[in-house]
């Protein structure tokens, strides 16, 4: 195989750190070649003897029949995964495709950051691009140097019609042009950015010093541990979507959205849009989905004109929904799903979905996510730019939305008819009332969290936008105060419908000293646990005087619970230290997955990631929800702090 090293890459072009933007090395190091040489399955010589009659081979001009999943699919447009292709003028003959390059614009993460990068389109389908596998390495390179892993590397190597990616930590992956497969050896190892603390760690060190060193939240090497997951195989081919091999002209094609999709959307959110004038590899933040106003990359792209879609691409992006749901929705086997296709055929949304009309198939992928997954992880979150007016199919909401929003109006009514309003922290006697009705760290720099007035202002401080930290903070302070009359900590959950992961990890700790967060991949089987301390005093050290074991601990939760407010009380539950009140959590063990379809919509999804607890060296999913020790059955008794607090003194 020929290789090709890619470190720095077009990294340069954004950081200005290097004279060159592109570093080349044509050999590889003696240990990878060895290790390469041993692949036999994947490089072997045979593999070019068998596939020497590559070039010659075309497409059936029968219809394909492609299987799938038990289902039967038709298309008189399909041509076969890994057929040959003409050069770019020629026309297509004896049924191969025909390559058209174009050079357009590509924006990572704001207009700042453009690379004229070609893009390639099959038989003249202009709304369909394609990517040469080269291309896309360096731009994968930029992306993990961009966000904070300066070890990244890639390995770029060819033969025939086999392409292998390897990462610097030797994990790699392989294109199959002519079976039509993406295969990786560990699919989280691959992804896995390089600086997490764990293999699917969710939780951010962050803020750090100067030094990189992490400010508030430590990982310990204690109680930490990964075990890898299975290989994961992505048959294109079954799914319709083509792997096109040029071997005159040395190109390798793969549709622009399935990278974004598999590399980029689970370790860092970032997208893949397309509005013929531009490739947009973006988060739906940066595009501002979801705000009163787009952000100026948001403006570029949604300034496109409304219009239908190809039927080669809306049939694309119907396949590819396929594809990314059947292995990225982490509730598949919870919902007994056994592919999308047949789902989405049963529910009588197939049709809508491959329409080329991007106001009906907004419509039938919203009113679907909504009714039928129904899970509060997945949401429609914004039409395309080709999308007019989203056209609903009549499915409306699940059972489950529903009674989350009858569930939390219960009891933020209950709330607000509390004789005393509930404030972020308060004292009742000799119980502390520390509420969070959301977890998120907001400080503009490191520096707020050790310079900035950590005072809780009972008027100017909400309990739903107060910073975790900042919270955190103060209430160790007024704990641990000298002459304290504090003996028991309440922290209130009851309407914590989530929020950031480090931020959780913050709270967790603080209460146990150690918390220790276990994720599960639902698509790899993968496992791993991180356990975190806590600086809640800001003297830079980690230790027992960073927590409030010493106090009787309790946790008020209930149905409304949910995501990351589902997650602290099951680490809870885990460790025997704190009683839970109230009713069960609400549940929601996947962190989220934000997508985009091929034609330019924004949903997400529950991730393959689930959220676990340990016990007896067993995982546990919290997805339905963690049972409290104690029940409180009216909404108006978790409220009642005078009441609350005299029930709690009776329990010992």
């Amino acid at each position: 195989m020929k290789r090709k090293v890619l470190t720095t890459l077009m990294t340069a072009a954004i950081m200005g750190t290097l004279a060159s933007p592109i570093a080349w090395s044509a050999e590889a190091s003696g240990t990878e070649k060895d290790r390469l040489a041993g692949a036999a399955e994947q490089t072997v010589s045979s593999e070019k003897d068998r596939l020497a009659g590559a070039a010659e081979q075309t497409a059936s001009s029968e219809k394909d029949i492609l299987s799938w999943a038990g289902e039967t699919f038709e298309s008189e447009k399909d041509v076969l995964a890994g057929v040959t292709a003409e050069t770019e003028t020629e026309e297509a003959e004896d049924g191969n495709v025909t390559i058209t390059e174009k050079t357009v614009p590509w924006y990572l993460f704001s207009l700042d950051n453009t690379f004229d990068t070609p893009v390639y389109f099959i038989d003249g389908v202009t709304d369909l691009p394609y990517v040469n596998l080269d291309d896309w390495a360096e731009m994968m390179v930029t992306i993990y140097h961009m966000c904070n892993n300066p070890e990244y590397t890639l390995y770029v190597e060819n033969d025939g019609p086999l392409v292998m990616f390897t990462r610097e930590s030797n994990y790699s992956m392989l294109f199959d042009f002519e079976e039509g497969t993406i295969r990786f050896d560990d699919f989280d190892a691959f992804i896995h950015a390089t600086g997490d603390a764990s293999l699917m760690d969710m939780v951010s060190l962050e803020p750090m010093d100067e030094e990189g060193n992490p400010l508030l939240l430590q990982k310990l090497e204690k109680g930490s541990f990964d075990r890898y997951g299975k290989e994961v195989e992505l048959r294109l081919v079954d799914y319709a979507i083509h792997m096109v091999w040029s071997e005159e002209d040395n190109l390798y094609l793969v549709p622009i959205q399935t990278m974004a999709d598999f590399l980029t959307a689970l370790p860092f959110g970032i997208n893949s849009y397309f509005n013929e004038e531009a490739v947009y590899l973006a988060s739906q933040d940066d595009l501002g989905v979801g705000q009163v106003e787009k952000t100026d990359i948001g403006k570029s792209f949604f300034m496109a004109p409304y219009g239908n879609m190809s039927e080669e691409l809306a049939w694309y992006s119907y396949c590819e929904l396929c594809l990314v749901l059947d292995n990225l929705y982490g509730l598949k086997e919870s919902h007994d799903i056994t592919s999308f296709d047949r789902i989405f055929t049963e529910t009588g949304y197939r049709q809508d979905l491959c329409s080329t009309d991007p106001n009906v198939a907004d419509g039938a992928l919203n009113d679907f996510i909504d009714y039928y997954l129904d899970d509060l992880h997945s949401g429609f979150n914004c039409a395309s730019y080709r999308t007019e007016e989203i056209l609903s199919v009549g499915g409306g909401k699940g059972l489950s939305r529903l009674r989350d929003e009858m569930t939390s109006a219960i009891y933020e009514k209950a709330r607000e008819e509390a004789d005393t309003p509930i404030v972020p922290y308060e004292e009742v006697g000799n119980t502390a009332y520390v509420t969070f009705d959301g977890f998120g760290l907001y400080a503009p720099t490191p520096e707020f969290y050790y310079e900035g007035d950590m005072f809780v202002d009972e008027e100017e401080d909400s309990t739903a936008s107060i910073d975790t930290a900042k919270l955190v903070l103060y209430a160790h302070e007024r704990i641990t105060r000298k002459d304290s009359p504090i003996e028991n900590v309440v922290m209130d959950l009851s309407l914590n419908g989530g929020g950031q992961a480090n931020a959780a990890a913050i709270v967790a700790a603080w209460y146990l000293g150690e918390a220790a967060i276990s994720i599960r991949s639902s698509l790899t089987g993968a496992i791993s646990t991180a356990t975190y301390r806590f600086d809640a005093n800001l003297d830079h050290q980690f230790d027992e005087k960073d927590c409030v074991l010493d106090k009787n601990l309790f946790c008020l939760i209930g149905p409304y619970s949910f995501s990351c407010g589902n997650l602290v009380p099951s680490i809870f539950r885990s460790s025997n230290r704190v009683t839970l009140l109230g009713k069960t959590s609400g549940g929601g063990s996947c962190s989220i997955l934000c997508l985009s379809t091929a034609y330019g919509a924004s949903f997400q999804i529950s991730s393959p990631y689930r959220l676990s607890y340990l016990k007896n060296g067993s995982y546990y999913d919290t997805d339905t929800g963690i049972v409290p020790d104690c029940y409180i059955m009216k909404p108006e008794n978790f409220y009642d702090r005078e009441a609350l607090t005299e029930y709690i003194n009776q329990l010992f």
